[in-house]
């Protein structure tokens, strides 16, 4: 696995006034990974609070429908 731009980078593309397409499914694809889902449960980013809103995104299903997938494989993560 090769080190990308990281989760910040990708969470920032969420504030702007219309995320790539894509990011969703990404996110989503991501969160299968147990590094995937620690990052996005990173209490210190908020990155969960931020992922929220687009469970009700209007203007993009792939959107909607990545953002719920990555939130539901968070779930599968446990402490140790």
């Amino acid at each position: 696995r090769e080190h990308g731009p990281g989760m910040e980078t990708l969470l920032r593309e969420l504030s702007r006034p219309r995320p790539p397409p894509q990011l969703g499914p990404l996110l989503c694809n991501l969160s299968q990974l147990p590094e995937g889902r620690r990052e996005l449960l990173d209490r210190s980013r908020c990155s969960v609070q931020r992922l929220l809103p687009f469970t009700q995104y209007k203007d993009s299903v792939a959107h909607r429908r990545g953002i719920v997938g990555a939130l539901r494989n968070c779930c599968f993560e446990y402490g140790e």
